[in-house]
């Protein structure tokens, strides 16, 4: 299921249980999935490659190379690194204080990088460590079991990949690595902001998923997961992996097919299921994701 990949998990579990420092601060990028990983280690799935594909840093940190005074909003670098953009977060990790909380770039130059807020307190020293991320600050979960919300975090900046020369399919989701090749994934999630729906299939042929108020149309893509507590239903036909498509929506219930093949089932089982979103990315296509289109959950 989305959400954290076990080797992020297991090092917060080690920090937050006095096991382990938080590991350093580290560079990120972004990858793109035309199936997603199979498991919480972050494998099994099929990242895009060929065709011009390489994944986009989104995440890092880059040094001062001059003072910025307080009440003065630009930044000076000896070359500020190209995989800054404008949206993203800007945070001092030398210290912190002096770049308000919630501050964007607005512009970059070769050597320069224009805050959205300007410098206070001391200001910003000649030989800073400063991060710049595409995520803004995580949103905190909300409600109360066993209805909570779970902490999110979503793009704050536009991410734009190569142009595809050739086909890179249809993309499901998304990855967060440490590396611009290989390294570890970090995180992973579909495209598609919509919420995992507590959900029922029946016995039958085509077996009927029942879902309240589920908002599905025909053809929607949807996935299931049964990774908290839920069984899977026995099939008579077909399956309920990878994505699926809407069929026969009614207020609270619907079938599926998987491949165009109707899922049969011979016994009941309970699960969640969410709509996403498929991108198909030919040849000549430029992939962007506007801001608060990529988000991460806290699962």
């Amino acid at each position: 299921m989305p959400g954290l990949s076990d080797y992020s998990a297991q090092n917060i579990l080690a920090y937050v249980t006095g096991g382990l420092a938080v590991p350093a601060l580290p560079s990120v990028w972004v990858g793109l999935y035309t199936a997603m990983p199979t498991s919480d280690a972050g494998t099994g799935g099929t990242e895009v490659s060929g065709g011009g594909y390489a994944r986009v840093q989104v995440a890092g940190t880059a040094t001062t190379n001059a003072t910025t005074a307080a009440a003065n909003a630009t930044l000076h670098f000896a070359s500020t690194p190209a995989w800054i953009v404008a949206g993203m977060t800007v945070r001092d990790v030398t210290a912190p204080s002096v770049i308000p909380a919630g501050t964007t770039v607005l512009s970059v130059t070769g050597t320069t990088v224009v805050m959205s807020a300007n410098a206070t307190g001391a200001g910003v020293g000649g030989t800073d460590s400063i991060c710049f991320s595409i995520w803004p600050t995580p949103t905190a979960s909300v409600g109360t079991e066993p209805a909570v919300v779970p902490a999110t975090v979503t793009n704050g900046a536009v991410v734009t990949f190569a142009t595809a020369s050739a086909s890179w399919g249809t993309v499901l989701g998304f990855g967060t690595f440490d590396s611009l090749a290989g390294g570890n994934t970090l995180a992973f999630d579909y495209l598609g902001n919509f919420n995992w729906l507590p959900a029922t299939m029946s016995t039958a042929s085509p077996g009927v998923i029942t879902v309240h108020a589920h908002g599905y149309s025909a053809a929607d893509p949807v996935v299931v997961t049964a990774k908290y507590g839920g069984v899977l239903p026995t099939f008579s036909q077909s399956n309920l992996t990878g994505p699926l498509a809407v069929v026969g929506p009614a207020t609270d219930t619907f079938t599926v097919t998987n491949g165009g093949t109707a899922v049969n089932t011979s016994a009941t089982g309970d699960f969640a299921v969410r709509k996403i979103v498929q991108q198909q990315i030919p040849s000549g296509i430029t992939p962007s994701f506007a801001a608060s289109s990529l988000t991460l959950n806290m699962a």
